[in-house]
């Protein structure tokens, strides 16, 4: 995989295609590779770049804070290396977050917006505590439990049952993150702000995309974030729960293709 480097951080990232860019974010705490079939679904007609996460994947995994602006940062340098003035944003889940702090720090880059299982709003109390605990087992017992109750519990009962391996090959991923890193982005995730209130100043055309199953962000949470967005489409992917992309890749590229057919020249 090529790399970028971004405030002193090697970022390795995929890349596929020709044509009008469109920069995918992964979620936590997974890498670029939930993005592998999407890319190459989209790459007859668009430049998909797929970057691994600072701590994720093949990219370096300094010490924290892993807030969700440093990620941004990353992004934005990645954006700059590669020579990307404008180009359509995605963001899964975590990746969401990130993407949301490019779109309210630098808008004007942006031609479009995608989220996909993702949430606006910030941690309640009860999401808070939930990351507070998780941390603290982190720290004490290591990432390794963590890991394996918290990544089935992203894809659906029915893809649970039916395709197993997608469970097996998710948690490959996510058990290469490092411990420290798991521990600082599930700090990160919960001092995020509240992006509810940016939603109606997006001018740029966006694209939410939602698990049917989805348990951890339901359908009715992502249509009350379509809602907010003045120019949005709603698109649910049946069967689905929380990684769409790996879930059902057709279904997920063919609605990021009819989304960017409308950007493109």
């Amino acid at each position: 995989m090529p790399e970028v480097r971004s405030g002193g951080v090697r970022l390795h990232y995929r890349e596929a295609g020709a044509g009008p860019p469109v920069v995918l974010l992964h979620g936590f705490p997974l890498s670029s590779e939930v993005w592998s079939e999407v890319a190459s679904l989209l790459a007859p007609d668009f430049r998909v770049v797929a970057p691994d996460l600072r701590g994720h994947g093949a990219s370096d995994a300094p010490q924290g804070p892993y807030t969700m602006d440093a990620l941004a940062e990353d992004v934005m340098g990645l954006a700059d290396a590669l020579g990307l003035q404008r180009f359509v944003l995605g963001g899964h889940s975590m990746g969401g977050y990130v993407a949301f702090r490019v779109a309210a720090r630098w808008p004007e880059r942006l031609e479009g917006l995608v989220l996909v299982a993702t949430r606006a709003e910030a941690d309640g109390e009860e999401a808070r505590a939930r990351r507070v605990a998780a941390v603290e087992r982190i720290r004490r017992q290591g990432g390794r439990a963590f890991v394996q109750e918290f990544v089935p519990n992203l894809v659906s009962e029915h893809t649970r049952r039916t395709r197993p391996a997608v469970v097996d090959r998710l948690l490959a991923l996510a058990s290469s993150v490092p411990d420290h890193v798991l521990a600082a982005c599930l700090e990160g995730m919960m001092q995020r702000p509240d992006s509810r209130a940016l939603l109606g100043t997006f001018y740029f055309p966006a694209l939410v995309v939602a698990g049917e199953l989805d348990a951890v962000v339901p359908v009715d949470s992502a249509r009350a974030m379509a809602e907010a967005l003045p120019t949005a489409q709603l698109v649910v992917i049946a069967q689905a729960g929380h990684v769409p992309s790996v879930e059902a890749p057709e279904a997920t590229a063919a609605a990021l293709r009819g989304f960017l057919a409308q950007r493109k020249p």
